[in-house]
């Protein structure tokens, strides 16, 4: 199996001692400088159904659509899906396999969901099998975005639709030693990140190249009180949660809303 980021061995962990975990992404806050560490720990969990709603609506699911959620980590969003379009055809895709385990954990054999253990980059799929598309948080971690999004342009039917959030990373003006290690911890505590330092004008590249047309809509702010819940201020050490909050506030961090028509 590839590698899987190291942070889900703790959410399986807790998972297999009774834990609700739907979600492994970031929230989204209408308001986010109403929100202070507090109220964003209380809020996390409603935050996190809040960006995967936001990304669901674009979406722009009918009755008879097939959708496949690549990357569905624990399923939150994809019975999100289930309970608001019962008349879709569903698809969650992960490469691990105790995540779609964890996810199926209460409900073995879902009426309109099927779950499957594949590569992103590798989708064991007929070319125009779906006719949309969704990707929350995890095309980072992918080998390469350009090899997803082609295979996600292959599986897509013609007028398809791709909808991602994506995190980009921009690299700051650090001294080289402290530069490494700021990578070096990512890539421990968030790798596999194949493409660490990426720009909007790649990804808008990308898309191009992988026949798609793109919009963005640029969600930092909206997901900056997340920081307050994976690195709160006075937690000790250099983790990667610390990395990305600092990123964050430097201004090397821009969290996207991904919409990519199949041209």
């Amino acid at each position: 199996m590839a590698r899987v980021p190291a942070y889900f061995d703790a959410f399986l962990a807790a998972i297999a001692e009774g834990a609700r975990i739907d979600h492994v992404h970031l929230g989204h806050w209408d308001e986010p400088e109403r929100v202070g560490p507090e109220e964003a720990r209380a809020t996390f969990p409603a935050a996190q159904a809040h960006l995967s709603q936001h990304l669901v609506t674009e979406l722009g699911i009918a009755p008879g659509h097939r959708v496949l959620d690549v990357g569905c980590g624990f399923g939150g969003t994809l019975r999100a899906m289930r309970r608001g379009h019962p008349g879709a055809e569903l698809y969650g895709l992960n490469i691990d396999a105790r995540q779609l385990a964890a996810g199926l954990r209460d409900e073995a054999s879902p009426a309109n969901a099927s779950w499957i253990a594949a590569d992103a980059c590798r989708l064991p799929f007929a070319d125009a099998t779906f006719d949309r598309l969704l990707c929350v948080e995890a095309a980072f971690h992918f080998p390469s975005r350009l090899r997803f999004l082609r295979e996600a342009h292959r599986v897509l039917s013609p007028g398809g639709v791709l909808v991602m959030s994506d995190l980009l990373l921009r690299q700051p003006a650090l001294p080289p030693a402290t530069l490494a290690a700021f990578a070096d911890r990512l890539e421990r505590d968030y790798g596999p990140w194949p493409a660490m330092w990426a720009t909007d004008a790649e990804i808008a590249h990308d898309a191009a190249r992988a026949g798609f047309s793109l919009r963005t809509r640029d969600a930092t702010r909206n997901t900056g009180p997340s920081y307050h819940v994976v690195a709160p201020d006075g937690r000790p050490g250099l983790t990667g949660g610390v990395v990305l909050r600092e990123l964050n506030r430097s201004g090397c961090l821009s969290y996207l809303y991904l919409r990519l028509d199949k041209r």
